[in-house]
């Protein structure tokens, strides 16, 4: 029957195992990342996917439980985040790269977000359907299988697309006047009841069975009631699945918005939930708010009154100039093939940068309200001139970033301020470390995501003298009573700095016991960091952990010390992998279980490795190259 065809794709392993390399390249953006990067789940992947298929096949899937942390938004306020277990994300990306292309073309072409690629008709030819090719590092695949594949368009090449067009809309076709909306909660309350029927009436016919899987790991994430009923509204936030169903719950709305411009000139556009709305009236203006709320209200939604605005003159005018962004661009398209690590190149960044000096003077000086008191645009071009000067490792931003780390918790400003002072020279490294650690001992950052995010920054940085930022580290993230998502990044921290192998052991197996699956995970890692005999003995142990994440880690370090093949090829990919600081300390934890192997020839291959590897002015990485230079001198 047709309505099984879908299902009978689903449980292929190649499709299962494509939905696997989706899941991970979306993991990258997970709001909390998994300490080893899901890296246990690979090296066992055919029979994983194998038992997953038989599963599903089976009807005796169940979903796992949904990890949940608040994300910080403006003032006080929070959202929630999730982090899909990455199994439940293999087989999720996996309907979702069969139901898009059925799904896509009942999209409207106003819709900009998340769409196919547009050479999704050949590629599926060559096996690689809808999906857009780009590369990535995945330490523990094979060159031939380092690919990743996406059923969309990146958000950076719509989004563009989305805000030209809106500016044509005003600039050329006549529109005077914006409404611009925001939905409150939305990912929240889309009801799962509704989008199932939403979907059901977008497919020719239906597919039920690929639908009842999709729907049963939904419902069985949504919220329940104190009463302990599930209330079946909520879809997890921060990843590609829910972008994509989003799109579709909102096809009522397109449809409504089709009906109303039709009837009154006018013009819609749409990204996910960001909707604009383009007329000639303030009357029609007005009624695009009424039917955009009318429509919401029957799916279970509600406009956010404070960010509904009609925008017209002047206002419109400063909307629509996006002058200050071009020369920005236009910087950065000049920028992006120079070094800034080379002199000539340095020069010509200067010259390049020097247009912005008017602008980026005007977030530098009058601190904090130069920063703390932005619109939507100036916070916008902030976070843009970040990218650029962080990618130039010029510092003028510096002290505007620390400001707005300070004081505006929003996740997007967060995640900007830290990766620009971590981009900043090496010889800053220092400094910013220790206004990071003074926030944190202040108490100046009120949620514990923001505090988890500044001690993965301080992982990622360079002091000319490491020695004991492990123990401040440990002092401030590992005191009672602190957030798991604390101690899960202050944890993981400890990985990468110098530190003792028994107080590493200490440290290991008290938060071996934690209660929450992601801290005893990093908990897990750690223990690379101890003694050769400590780590094979408690890993033998950790095999039998009725934690099956704990479990699965403890089996794939365990591989590496005992299987010499698989050691191999994990130490192959390392040789022919680029080489950076950031690279050698992302794969600090295989380099200590290689060498706690009793086997010479691999004991001697991480040897030679860390010998060859490029020289570095990383004190830290410095010392851990020292260190495993030490466990592995015996091979020689």
């Amino acid at each position: 029957m047709l309505s099984d065809q879908l299902f009978r794709e689903l449980c292929k392993p190649e499709t299962m195992r494509i939905g696997w390399y989706l899941a991970q390249s979306d993991s990258r953006d997970n709001f909390v990342t998994d300490p080893i990067g899901h890296a246990d789940f690979a090296f066992n992947l055919d029979h994983r996917l194998k038992h997953l298929v038989e599963q599903v096949q089976a009807h005796r899937y169940r979903p796992h439980h949904l990890l949940e942390v608040d994300i910080p938004k403006t003032g006080l306020s929070v959202r929630p985040g999730n982090i899909l277990p990455i199994e439940e994300s293999a087989l999720l990306h996996s309907i979702v790269y069969l139901l898009a292309p059925h799904l896509d073309k009942r999209l409207d072409d106003a819709v900009y977000s998340y769409r196919l690629h547009p050479d999704w008709k050949k590629r599926i030819k060559k096996r690689d359907s809808l999906f857009r090719e780009a590369n990535i590092a995945f330490p523990f695949l094979k060159r031939s299988t380092i690919s990743l594949i996406s059923p969309f368009e990146a958000w950076y090449e719509l989004w563009p697309d989305f805000e030209i067009d809106a500016i044509k809309a005003c600039t050329e076709e006549g529109y005077t006047y914006i409404t611009k909306t925001d939905i409150v909660a939305y990912f929240e309350n889309v009801d799962l009841r509704l989008l199932e029927n939403q979907i059901r009436s977008l497919l020719k016919r239906e597919e039920e069975k690929v639908l009842q899987v999709l729907f049963r790991v939904l419902e069985g994430w949504t919220r329940v009631t104190s009463m302990g009923t599930p209330i079946e509204r909520g879809i997890p936030q921060g990843n590609e699945i829910s972008s994509f169903l989003g799109n579709l719950y909102l096809v009522p709305l397109d449809r409504a918005l089709n009906k109303f411009c039709k009837s009154r000139d006018a013009k819609w556009f749409r990204y996910v939930d960001d909707v604009k709305v383009f007329t000639k009236s303030e009357y029609d203006a007005r009624e695009a708010v009424f039917i955009i709320n009318d429509t919401l209200r029957s799916l279970h939604l509600n406009l956010q009154g404070s960010k509904t605005d009609i925008i017209s003159g002047d206002k419109l005018k400063y909307e629509l100039n996006n002058s200050e962004s071009e020369l920005v661009e236009k910087a950065f398209d000049n920028i992006r093939k120079l070094s800034p690590d080379r002199v000539s190149d340095s020069k010509l960044i200067t010259s390049h940068l020097k247009p912005l000096s008017i602008i980026v003077s005007r977030f530098r000086k009058g601190l904090p309200d130069s920063v703390t008191s932005l619109d939507g645009k100036q916070n916008r071009l902030f976070r843009r001139l970040m990218t650029l000067y962080g990618t130039c490792k010029r510092p003028h931003l510096k002290n505007a970033a620390f400001v707005a780390l300070k004081h505006l918790p929003d996740l997007r400003i967060l995640n900007k301020t830290l990766s620009y002072v971590s981009q900043l020279d090496i010889q800053t490294h220092d400094e910013t470390i220790n206004k990071l650690f003074e926030l944190l001992e202040k108490k100046e950052l009120p949620f514990p995501y923001q505090v988890a995010m500044v001690l993965s920054t301080i992982a990622k940085l360079h002091p000319k003298d490491p020695n004991s930022i492990a123990s401040r580290i440990r002092s401030y993230g590992l005191k009672n009573k602190q957030h798991w998502v604390v101690v899960q990044k202050a944890i993981e921290a400890i990985v990468v700095y110098p530190y003792q192998p028994n107080y590493v052991l200490n440290i290991s197996k008290k938060y071996l016991c934690h209660e929450h699956p992601m801290v005893r995970r990093a908990a897990c890692m750690l223990l690379t960091r101890s003694s050769k005999h400590e780590l094979r003995e408690n890993l033998i142990e950790l095999i039998y952990h009725p934690d099956p994440g704990v479990n699965r880690m403890a089996l794939y370090f365990q591989r590496l010390i005992q299987d010499k093949n698989y050691s191999k090829q994990v130490l192959s990919s390392m040789i022919s992998g680029s080489k950076t600081d950031y690279v050698f300390q992302k794969s600090i934890p295989n380099l200590y279980a290689l060498a706690a192997t009793e086997e010479k020839k691999i004991a001697c291959g991480v040897c030679n490795f860390v010998k060859n590897y490029p020289p570095t002015k990383s004190q830290k990485n410095s010392w851990q190259r020292k260190r495993l230079l030490e466990l592995t001198q015996w091979s020689l």
